[in-house]
């Protein structure tokens, strides 16, 4: 069949993909992409050029990617903002694509937005789209409306974690699905000496300051035992109350409150720690979706103590140990066994350091570019999976 303006031409050699991506303000979140280049994909990322990840606001910057586009955006919601339409619009008309990639949720503004104006261009692009969303959900119009047009139409979608996926089925997915991880730069984050603690246990935690990251948790199980210290790298509207906490608990002087950490020294902070604390507490409308800590920590050779909520059992895996989320004694005796056991702190560090293979980047663009393979292929004018 002869292409069209309407319709994509065929897919030969390297596959022209538009991906679009708000975290790709992260440098280092750019791996991905540069794999998936390596790799021989004609990809160009449109990145949020201004965007909060970790509790502060990060600004885009280049770093030798020319295959990026930063794009002003408007809203600060992760699911409810929209790309700079005109950027969007010329972007959509300057390459006849093979796929656009939406790592975005599929009810969210940003996907609406994309597919709408590659419609008023007239182009028939298979596009697929993400999620992480392992809640069941049922949004209000026009989000509702947003989430099934996607769905039935998408040639594809990939998930964090495999409910998100199940998710997406029932609520019409026809394309391919696959299970995706987060991934993680395993020559970045790498172990340092191994050092086992000795009377002493360092507890770090990585995250925002949110009452679901439980961080008050890891407080009260830290104010049980004089032998443990507690250093909290994040930035968030906790923060002040959290001081408070730490001071009333009487463990002022056992806990440090570093702030907001940046990205270039995410890989050192991790070896400040003799075991990682990831106390994340269930709400009505979140669990854990994924964890990327989880998996830079082992990576970098520090066993995980987590909660059971969410993807956290997936990820952690039988390399870390899981507690009863919200529970600070059970906490507190997950971590004493870490300290009182060296050769269990061993087995936990060499486990972590062994699975974390499977988040590499590498790993991961393996698995998206077969979903390109899958997914880009072309189809009949009008079928599913087109924008």
């Amino acid at each position: 069949m002869t292409p069209t303006p309407s319709d994509p031409e065929p897919v030969t050699g390297r596959p022209r993909v538009l991906r679009i991506s708000k975290s790709g303000v992260v440098t280092a979140w750019r791996e991905r992409e540069r794999e998936l280049r390596r790799r021989g994909v004609d990809l160009t990322l449109v990145a949020a050029a201004r965007w909060e990840e970790g509790g502060s606001m990060v600004s885009f910057s280049p770093a030798g990617d020319t295959f990026v586009v930063p794009v002003r955006t408007v809203g600060r919601h992760p699911n409810f903002f929209l790309y700079d339409p005109l950027a969007l619009w010329r972007l959509l008309g300057s390459t006849r694509w093979d796929l656009i990639d939406l790592h975005e949720e599929p009810f969210g503004l940003a996907v609406a937005e994309v597919l709408f104006l590659s419609r008023l261009r007239g182009r028939s692009i298979p596009f697929v789209v993400s999620s992480a969303q392992n809640i069941e959900k049922r949004y209000p119009p026009p989000f509702r409306w947003f989430e099934r047009w996607s769905l039935r139409r998408a040639a594809g979608a990939y998930t964090c974690n495999k409910e998100a996926g199940q998710i997406l089925r029932r609520k019409g997915l026809r394309g391919d699905w696959v299970l995706l991880p987060l991934g993680v730069d395993v020559e970045r984050f790498r172990p340092a000496e191994e050092v086992p603690p000795d009377q002493r246990l360092r507890v770090g935690f990585v995250g925002r300051l949110i009452p679901h990251k439980g961080v008050d948790v890891l407080l009260r199980a830290v104010a049980l035992d004089d032998r443990m210290t507690a250093e909290i790298f994040g930035a968030g509207p906790e923060m002040d109350a959290l001081v408070a906490m730490a001071g009333a608990l009487g463990i002022r002087d056992r806990v440090v409150f570093h702030g907001h950490v940046d990205e270039e020294d995410i890989p050192a902070t991790y070896h400040r720690f003799d075991v990682l604390a990831v106390p994340s507490i269930p709400t009505p409308g979140w669990i854990e979706q994924f964890g990327r800590v989880v998996v830079e920590a082992q990576a970098s050779g520090v066993p995980v103590v987590a909660s059971d909520s969410g993807a956290l059992p997936d990820v952690v895996g039988d390399e870390g140990l899981l507690v009863p989320a919200g529970d600070a004694d059970a906490l507190h005796a997950a971590l004493a066994r870490v300290l009182d056991e060296p050769e269990l702190w061993t087995k936990l560090r060499e486990a972590g350091i062994a699975g974390a293979v499977r988040y590499s980047w590498s790993s991961v663009a393996d698995v998206q570019l077969e979903l390109y393979r899958a997914t880009a292929a072309p189809s009949t004018p009008g079928s599913a999976g087109h924008a």
